[in-house]
């Protein structure tokens, strides 16, 4: 995939806050103007005790301040459960009026089935005022089912800049050098690498998509995903899975990896006892309320060294549009406007300048430099401007191959019960039987 160097300048631009809230008198009004009390359902996936949890009810409080006759009934869930649910209401047809979605095929069994509305007919006029892959085509007629907060990458490998000095150690240049380093990073009673995966889909979306990209190269990639011309079974696929098992077997992981519930790695991580820790470029949000300014100083942003006979670029990293919220395709009328005024407010001007006064970097065209940023957002950004990105594989091939297929797999492999070959011909087998479900 190209450099996307459209991600520096669009944070770079200079835009006025001013002018960038003038430009949202675009958007109807028509639900604040007081044409009636609007209810509306929403389908949330949040975790409430997050940095992003709270980040959506200081978003919600500003909506209602602004539309007082738009109401909400929410039900809220996280991780797995809030996909189950939501694959169960994608089969009975009978979606609530506006629901948190991926851009991809994360969420595809819902858009899929046509039952999420087109917003290219209310945001027409404004994609330009969005980093160009937040506004990329979703659907298969080009589509935008849901507005992304942010571009988001889901490789970030972080570092204790502090233990490593006290180690005498640098980041690693090779994957070796980093297998090298462990042994003297577990007699010293730390953790390598920080990670948890008992939900299955960190390993595959913050690392496995990184290190297929790494193996093969975006070319490679690219026919894998397209099912044209490469498989899952083949060298670089299975070499990154490959990757991950030995880094298990070497104890590099922390102990009990797939037993851990997922913020526990970042609390092993800024509580200074892991080196290293490998999750999405959204952990720096969590990361800000743990960690001083000082620890953030000390705490740099990388992603994964170069592994021998890699045929991708180094210094790659998977990324994806972010997440967003849609509407149900049966709205009409005054719902429809008001479920468009929650997500405009939300991406858009209003609601993306409270994602930044928050510490999220958004997809909307703000300039950075009138915010008062914390010195690991400040280095977020700079980590997203320089950094070619690849895809994720949640965000390419169905929920059911992830969810059933290879990220069990992936936990079998790790408990010693699947080789990576193993876990490979599983994913292709499936996706040769049942396409990309």
């Amino acid at each position: 995939m190209k450099r996307i160097v459209s991600l520096a300048l669009a944070l770079l631009l200079v835009f006025s806050v001013a002018a960038v809230f003038a430009g949202g008198s675009k958007e109807s009004t028509a639900a604040a103007a007081g044409s009636g009390p609007v209810s509306l359902s929403m389908y949330n996936y949040n975790d409430v005790t997050s940095a992003s949890g709270k980040n959506f009810d200081v978003v919600l409080n500003a909506f209602e301040q602004k539309y007082p006759n738009i109401k909400f009934k929410i039900e809220t869930l996280f991780n797995e459960p809030y996909h189950q649910k939501l694959q169960a209401l994608a089969v009975s047809g009978d979606l609530p009026d506006v629901v948190y979605l991926w851009p991809g095929a994360r969420t595809g069994y819902v858009t899929g089935r046509g039952l999420i509305g087109d917003l290219r007919p209310y945001l027409k006029g404004k994609e330009g005022d969005f980093m160009s892959m937040a506004v990329a085509p979703q659907g298969p007629n080009g589509e935008i089912y849901e507005l992304p907060q942010q571009v988001t990458s889901t490789h970030v490998m972080y570092a204790n800049d502090t233990l490593m000095k006290q180690l005498g150690l640098t980041f690693p240049k090779t994957y070796q050098e980093l297998l090298d380093q462990g042994k003297k990073i577990n007699d010293a009673g730390l953790i390598p690498i920080a990670m948890a995966n008992k939900d299955g889909w960190q390993m595959q979306s913050c690392f496995l998509s990184t290190l297929a990209a790494r193996e093969g190269g975006m070319d490679w990639f690219t026919k894998a995903v397209n099912q044209n011309g490469a498989s899952w079974t083949d060298k670089p696929f299975v070499d990154a899975l490959q990757v991950i098992d030995t880094l298990n077997k070497d104890k590099m992981f922390a102990p009990g990896i797939n037993q851990m519930d997922y913020n526990q790695g970042t609390e092993l991580f800024s509580n200074g006892k892991a080196v290293y820790y490998i999750d999405g470029g959204w952990k720096v949000q969590d990361l800000i309320k743990l960690l001083s300014a000082d620890q953030q100083k000390t705490t740099s942003l990388h992603t994964f060294p170069d592994i021998a006979g890699q045929q991708g670029k180094s210094d790659t990293t998977s990324a994806v549009p972010g997440t967003g919220y849609g509407m149900s395709a049966k709205l009409t009328g005054a719902k429809a406007q008001a479920a468009w005024d929650w997500i405009w407010f939300y991406s858009g001007p209003e609601g993306s300048a409270i994602h930044l006064k928050q510490g999220f970097i958004p997809a909307y065209k703000l300039d950075v430099s009138k915010f008062d940023l914390e010195p690991l957002n400040v280095k977020l950004v700079k980590f997203l401007s320089s950094r070619d990105m690849t895809y994720v594989l949640d965000n390419k091939l169905g929920a059911q191959s992830m969810a059933n297929v290879l990220q069990p797999d992936i936990q079998k492999m790790m408990f010693g019960q699947l080789t990576p070959s193993q876990v490979a011909k599983d994913l292709q087998d499936f996706i040769a039987k049942n396409g990309n479900k």
